[in-house]
């Protein structure tokens, strides 16, 4: 929808309810990444330091992985449901020519005051979370293995934490710069990085595009898996060539 935007000038549906599901969908998509990836650096620890108290008993594997699941996604898409789609205190006004229409009016409302808390909630304290989980990890399993003599087999869980990790590094790669200059935009300085907004914005949607590259070079059984899947399409393919062009 964004490419269509930057590619014909305008918006390709001229509707108000198109630009109003427009911003939920994306908003909601971004937030509910960050807020699950959020979640996964905590649960990290569960995994690697608690799996014997709490991933192997059923009703703490519901409270510690299924139900934060849930409400990562629950909570998330009906706040922004509210507030973008029918929103209680204010009504909407799209503009076709902007990238989004423009924003949804509770952004506006208040001073300002629901954008800063939704930016706060939904983008800050999740990087912040990210990041900080991150660094623990890292810190905890090296104090565990010189101070405790390795009680955590760090063989078994190096593989788990390079892949956090390395997943973890793509939200913050392209989130980082974006968050950090609206901060001093909203703090210190209104007009920092002002004309590289939009720009900055667009490089969000680089996450969904190399998340699944670099999920599949953490995981090599299931790239094998898929190549050895391509490599008997490929010869099936070529056996029924093989027999169509004997026949005739």
């Amino acid at each position: 929808m964004s490419m269509s935007y930057f590619y014909q000038g305008k918006i390709w549906v001229e509707k108000d309810s198109y630009c109003a599901w427009w911003n939920w969908y994306e908003t909601s998509l971004n937030t509910v990444g960050l807020s699950l990836m959020a979640w996964a650096s905590i649960e990290r620890h569960f995994f690697i330091f608690h799996s014997q108290t709490i991933m192997r008993v059923r009703w703490k594997m519901w409270m510690a992985h299924y139900i934060p699941i849930f409400l990562c996604f629950a909570w998330t898409l009906t706040f922004h449901f509210v507030f973008i789609v029918i929103p209680p205190n204010c009504v909407n006004t799209w503009y076709f020519t902007v990238n989004k229409c423009g924003a949804p009016c509770f952004y506006f409302g208040n001073n300002g005051y629901y954008a800063m808390t939704e930016f706060i909630v939904y983008v800050v304290c999740p990087l912040a979370v990210i990041t900080f989980a991150n660094i623990y990890l890292i810190i905890r399993v090296i104090y565990q293995k010189i101070i405790h003599h390795q009680v955590v087999n760090w063989r078994r869980h190096r593989k788990m934490t390079f892949q956090l990790w390395l997943i973890s590094s793509v939200y913050l790669a392209f989130w980082l710069p974006n968050t950090l200059a609206a901060i001093i935009r909203l703090t210190i300085m209104p007009t920092f990085f002002i004309n590289e907004a939009d720009t900055m914005a667009f490089i969000i949607y680089f996450i969904p595009l190399l998340l699944p590259i670099v999920c599949l070079n953490t995981y090599p059984e299931l790239l094998k898996k898929i190549n050895e899947i391509i490599r008997r399409r490929i010869a099936r393919n070529r056996i029924g060539v093989s027999t169509v062009r004997t026949v005739h």
